[in-house]
């Protein structure tokens, strides 16, 4: 079985991603809001804090709290909330339903949240014609304030933005407030790995214009909530269900790779036995060469050890000959083994010089061991030794000194027969 192709498990995820709900990021106008900026206590949780900003958002609003859909902005580098809502009703009018399943629904201003400056600076920032002046207080992230209008033009080229960024800039009270050159154009948004939102902006300005700007919206999830234009009681229940939907999902990808795996490892199975089964073929048919040649090897071996061993008794002789005492003659000399030397005889002087014969062969650095068998009866002494060589002595220089005939014995012994016989 072939693996499942790249290709094919792209497509997989890809209709796995097209049953599930298409997220967007929803932006409400900036003009359909009315805003305040509420002081903070020190020291508040983050329960707390959420109560002391309704409850003063509650104290102001013109509309019941039910009928609201509100957030704020909020950070730890500022002593104030800012904080917005909208009657639910103005929202459908726009076509935006606060129901309808958005990753996030933010109002219009937040795309370009989390610059700071180091004076205070008027930003101007367009996004679903509506155009913002946003006041922000040296080095806090959070707007102290803003104010909007809706860009009454059919078409909106970049002449009728500055055109209407200078008529806005000239009522104004700018007063102490350092108006940024120019102003930013919002051009798309962007949903990223991890459920991150991106914002892609364009600066407009009556000189040369800066690049194009892509800003990550950088809240963490109490502050992005807070600034979602939903309840408090959605996000708890939308954040659990997110919850649960990202382990399936992630459930769902960890089963695709492992099926890849299997399949992998079930190709490199397939693969193995195939190549096993030519190396099989392969060994059957070299087997009959390899035992032919094995054979061979084998009769090789034991015709040089035959001929090798067959040498061996004259060897052996002619090393323990020249330590035989006067008084010690042999009978018989056999060669079982190659390494081995069996001699029967006698001594005319008694055990003594056969004892003395034996110890002086056992001193041989070539000789291994020597077994003596000797006895005396009727004042004949007879013995029979078993010498064992550790390694095969020289052969002599000269030849042997002690011809042998063929069956191992001496031709002196072979002499003394035939004259007894005669």
């Amino acid at each position: 079985m072939s693996p499942l192709p790249q290709s094919s498990f792209s497509r997989l995820l890809s209709r796995l991603r097209e049953k599930l709900p298409d997220r967007r990021v929803g932006l409400a106008p900036a003009d359909a809001f009315f805003t305040r900026k509420v002081d903070l206590p020190e020291n508040l949780s983050w329960e707390d804090k959420l109560a002391f900003i309704e409850l003063a958002l509650e104290g102001n609003a013109p509309f019941p709290m039910e009928q609201l859909a509100w957030g704020f902005l909020q950070s730890p580098d500022s002593p104030f909330a800012f904080v917005y809502a909208t009657p639910r009703t103005r929202l459908k009018r726009l076509d935006i339903d606060p129901d309808e399943n958005f990753l996030q629904l933010l109002p219009g201003f937040i795309s370009l949240y989390g610059d700071t400056f180091d004076k205070p600076t008027i930003r101007f920032l367009s996004q679903n014609g509506v155009l913002s002046a946003l006041h922000f207080e040296t080095g806090n992230p959070v707007p102290a304030k803003i104010v909007s209008r809706r860009i009454k033009a059919t078409l909106l080229t970049d002449e009728t933005l500055l055109t209407t960024r200078r008529e806005m800039a000239a009522h104004l009270e700018s007063s102490g407030w350092h108006l940024e050159d120019g102003l930013w154009l919002g051009e798309g948004i962007d949903i990223l790995q991890g459920e991150q939102i991106r914002f892609r902006h364009r600066h407009l300005n009556e000189g040369t214009p800066l690049p194009l700007r892509e800003k990550i919206l950088s809240l963490p999830g109490n502050d992005l909530w807070a600034a979602d234009l939903r309840s408090q009681e959605y996000a708890r229940r939308e954040r659990r269900v997110r919850r649960r939907s990202r382990t399936i999902w992630k459930s769902i990808q960890a089963a695709a790779a492992m099926a890849v795996l299997f399949l992998l490892l079930q190709a490199g199975d397939f693969a193995l036995a195939t190549y096993n089964r030519f190396q099989e073929a392969d060994i059957a048919e070299l087997e009959p060469r390899a035992s032919r040649v094995e054979n061979k090897l084998t009769l090789a071996q034991r015709l040089t050890q035959s001929t090798e061993e067959d040498l061996k008794p004259f060897l052996l002789m002619e090393a323990i000959n020249p330590l035989r005492p006067d008084s010690v003659f042999f009978d018989d000399v056999r060669s079982r083994a190659f390494n081995e030397l069996e001699i029967e005889g006698q001594s005319s002087e008694g055990v003594t010089p056969v004892n003395a014969f034996a110890d002086s062969v056992e001193q041989l650095p070539s000789v291994e061991s020597v077994v003596n068998n000797s006895q005396t009866r009727n004042n004949q002494t007879s013995f029979e030794f078993l010498i064992t060589f550790a390694s095969l002595p020289p052969e002599p220089e000269n030849g042997f000194s002690i011809p042998l005939n063929v069956d191992g014995e001496s031709d002196e012994s072979e002499a003394s027969e035939e004259n007894d016989n005669g």
